[in-house]
């Protein structure tokens, strides 16, 4: 094989895997989320896919034709690079599917197993190519060094290349289930091609096509199959698999991964349908007189639930939102009859870069309501953060965040004493069986430097039949406990977090 070729195929082979790799954790999201636990998952089980691929491909190098090997296993790549999303939702359906009998109560180990499924056997198989084309196309034992060396740098190019090209422009432009579908067919397409320009005579030709004509018709109809892979998005972002539910004529839920983060009613701004959202929102009226016009700025957009309902209630408020996805504002645009003006201005940007740009006692209420999958974004979560949120607020104002954990609450915990830390007074609005850890639950953590008014609030939580118990001072802390403030440099959320099943 001509060096020139071995390059490209090393170049390309490697690109795919890491390709794979980023689209991977956009098809695991509406079945485990988006996590630490999911991209370590992920990371792992491709590494080992790659060991092994190259084991392997060591082993078949000394067996036999390198060059019809290096053919056959792109073919096979590509197949199987074809085959990840029916393996995908077949393992889905097996592991994650509360009904199935292999059903399996842990995120991390559920993320493992998808990934093993669906795409362990395409970065395996890609990654048998490297050895081969190193025995392919040496022509002097005394440059061995150097031709390893060589085509391990263009595979690390390529791999480098592939990162950049999926997380910058592919998944930003186009569907997963496509991606994969062209990743497919350029390795199934360069086997094919690989093997008609090395073979050396139409008779050995004649002789030795079966298996590789049959591996491409296989290819070919499994990869025709590929865009008609179902998804459960609406839309695909470059951040979430984001759907809308009816959930009546008139309401809207708005669901990102797996969780559902809002629910809105199209006639009415002022209805809050969520019971976490109703919680703030009663919050919200009892910190300040009715009818008052506030500023409020919002981490976390999701449906506008809270910035609506302020607008609605409010007349005069400026509401800033700070929703990271520009695809989630549109989608609430487009079906969830988001109206932005100058009382509610939609921003695309990190909360926390925003919050190191929101002017000191510049606002009356900072809200937090921004998830990763069932977790707060650790550095939304930190002690450098609050004071981020604190600096922004009037020496009156509150901050707001929703926190979602389940027993023991290790999670809703950590933060609590996290706030407890900056804040002078704080309370924490949850069902009791919550405290008592018999189950988890929307935790609503209410911070400021001034009093809150705690038993006006607990009165309007029975007007409006939400039942929650507040808890504060020494009882919050003794709730509370020993649990560790998080900071920039240790915090720890999705493992503090316990997810229900």
């Amino acid at each position: 094989m001509h060096r020139r070729v071995a390059a490209l195929v090393a170049f390309t082979t490697s690109a795919a895997v890491l390709v794979m790799e980023i689209v991977a954790s956009r098809l695991l999201a509406p079945y485990v989320g988006v996590t630490l636990q999911t991209y370590t998952a992920i990371i792992g089980v491709v590494l080992a896919g790659i060991s092994l691929g190259a084991w392997l491909g060591g082993r078949l190098a000394d067996g036999g034709d390198p060059v019809r090997w290096v053919c056959l296993t792109l073919m096979a790549a590509g197949s199987l690079v074809f085959a990840s999303l029916a393996l995908l939702r077949f393992a889905a359906w097996l592991f994650t599917d509360f009904d199935a009998r292999l059903y399996v109560d842990s995120p991390p180990l559920q993320a493992v197993l998808l990934v093993v499924f669906a795409f362990l056997p395409p970065a395996l198989m890609a990654s048998t190519v490297s050895p081969l084309l190193v025995k392919a196309s040496l022509q002097d034992l005394s440059r061995t060094g150097r031709e390893v060396g060589r085509l391990s740098a263009i595979g690390t190019a390529g791999a480098i290349f592939g990162t950049f090209i999926a997380g910058f422009l592919l998944v930003a432009t186009i569907p997963s289930p496509l991606i994969l579908f062209l990743v497919g067919a350029l390795l199934v397409a360069m086997g094919a091609l690989l093997w008609l320009s090395t073979r050396r005579t139409a008779a050995a030709s004649a002789r030795g096509s079966f298996v590789p004509v049959a591996m491409f018709i296989i290819a070919g109809g499994a990869g025709g199959s590929v865009p008609l892979h179902h998804t459960p998005c609406d839309v695909e972002t470059s951040y979430f698999c984001a759907s809308v539910i009816d959930d009546s004529p008139r309401v809207r839920i708005l669901q990102l991964d797996t969780l559902q983060h809002s629910a809105v009613d199209l006639d009415d701004d002022a209805k809050l349908i969520f019971e976490y959202t109703q919680s703030i929102g009663a919050a919200t009226d009892v910190a300040f007189p009715s009818g008052q016009a506030i500023r409020g700025l919002h981490i976390g957009g999701g449906g506008f639930s809270i910035p609506r309902y302020i607008r609605k209630t409010r007349p005069g408020s400026y509401n800033l939102v700070i929703e990271r996805d520009p695809a989630v504002i549109k989608l609430d645009r487009e079906k969830l009859g988001l109206v932005t003006d100058d009382s509610l201005v939609a921003r695309a940007e990190d909360g926390r870069v925003a919050m190191r740009r929101a002017a000191p006692a510049s606002y009356d209420l900072v809200v937090g309501d921004a998830f990763g999958g069932e977790a707060v974004p650790w550095h939304l979560a930190t002690k450098e953060f609050t004071k981020l949120v604190r600096t922004s607020l009037k020496p009156n104002g509150m901050y707001a965040l929703n926190v979602i954990d389940g027993a023991p609450a290790k999670f809703a915990k950590a933060e609590v004493a996290t706030v407890m830390a900056v804040f002078s007074n704080v309370a924490v609005a949850t069902p009791r069986e919550a405290f008592v850890g018999e189950t988890g639950a929307n935790f609503i953590v209410l911070a400021s430097d001034s009093p809150l008014a705690l038993d006006a609030l607990a009165a309007r939580y029975r007007e409006v039949d939400i039942d929650v118990e507040i808890r504060s001072g020494s009882a919050l802390k003794g709730w509370v406990g020993s649990a560790r403030v998080l900071t920039d440099s240790f915090a720890p959320v999705d493992q503090l977090l316990t997810v229900e099943g």
